[in-house]
């Protein structure tokens, strides 16, 4: 399976968890900011990972094709 589409996954899982958090009446704002903040870190992270998957796949295609013009 492919890693980035197993993040975007991931990332869904982490918005169903905000949206039970700010959707939950019982909840002070207080508490409700507490919960979020690992959540939107986790979420950063993932798309920090993303992006440089990216850069990744991006710079090792622009080699293959130096490799493939050498020959």
């Amino acid at each position: 399976m492919d890693i980035q589409l197993c993040l975007n996954e991931y990332i869904k899982e982490l918005e169903s968890e905000v949206m039970k958090i700010l959707s939950d009446p019982k909840t002070d704002k207080r508490t409700k900011n507490l919960a979020m903040k690992p959540l939107t870190s986790k979420k950063q992270i993932i798309k920090n990972t993303i992006e440089a998957l990216e850069l990744v796949d991006k710079v090792h295609e622009e080699e293959m094709e130096k490799v493939k013009g050498e020959y």
